[in-house]
């Protein structure tokens, strides 16, 4: 976050500067062993429950998993998410994440302007010097408006004139 108004002294021209970074991280912490216990549960219960169709070869056994064998393979040994709970029920293995409505912020939306709100008072200086929200994320609670949008509106940045 933080990109602002300036121009390259050679040339005059508009460039792009990052000022400032921010860091929004979720409270809550899920460890590996937490993460491979639930799976593990998830896996026995689905094993059990397709016994036949797994002895006949119509569906593959899930194989248990283990801490080491997830840091071995992505180098991860605990992560940070929004809702632990959803995620350790074996049952669910994902997390409870209320709907918004349109009109509300995304999830996404609501942790990046965290961050930005952390940048910009890093950065010292007013919004109004803000040219461009850019964002990237690796899913997306809805398609539109696009994330960058919702942040620039959230934080109160005007839309800069096309050029």
């Amino acid at each position: 976050m933080g990109l602002v108004k300036e121009t390259n002294p050679v040339n005059d021209s508009p460039r792009a500067v990052i000022a400032a970074t921010g860091l929004h991280t979720p409270e809550h912490a899920l460890s590996n062993a937490e993460l491979v216990t639930a799976y593990n549960a998830f896996a026995e219960r689905f094993n059990a429950a397709n016994a036949e169709a797994i002895a006949a070869g119509e569906l593959e056994a899930l194989t248990p998993s283990s801490s080491e064998f997830i840091e071995k393979a992505s180098g991860i040994k605990s992560r940070f998410v929004v809702e632990k709970s959803g995620i350790l029920d074996p049952d669910r293995m994902v997390p409870h994440i209320p709907e918004r409505s349109n009109d509300e912020l995304s999830v996404l939306a609501e942790m990046a302007v965290k961050a930005a709100q952390e940048a910009i008072a890093r950065w010292g200086k007013p919004v109004s010097e803000i040219g461009a929200v850019i964002c990237a994320a690796s899913n997306m609670q809805r398609p539109y408006p696009a994330m960058a949008i919702e942040v620039q509106q959230a934080l109160g940045i005007e839309a800069s004139p096309s050029t």
